[in-house]
């Protein structure tokens, strides 16, 4: 279904039916983001392992520059 269609059916409805719309779009987008940062959650144990790799990265030298870092961050977003 497009944006279009989905518009197309809102200026359909009265405008006294616009609140309920509202609400429900911000459920819908709640519960995507809620869909999303689903994988982004970890247990305590797996944060405190991926803390201590990172600790022994930096003492072991395997580090990359900040600059260098940015750039990176920066082209995989430009």
């Amino acid at each position: 279904m497009s944006y279009d269609t989905v518009l197309e059916k809102v200026k359909t409805l009265p405008e006294t039916c616009l609140e309920d719309v509202s609400k429900y779009l911000d459920f819908i987008q709640y519960q995507y983001a809620q869909t999303m940062m689903e994988p982004l959650s970890e247990s305590k144990e797996e944060f405190n392992a991926k803390m201590q790799q990172g600790i022994d990265d930096m003492k072991a030298g395997r580090v990359t520059p900040l600059k260098e870092a940015f750039a990176e961050i920066k082209a995989q977003f430009a």
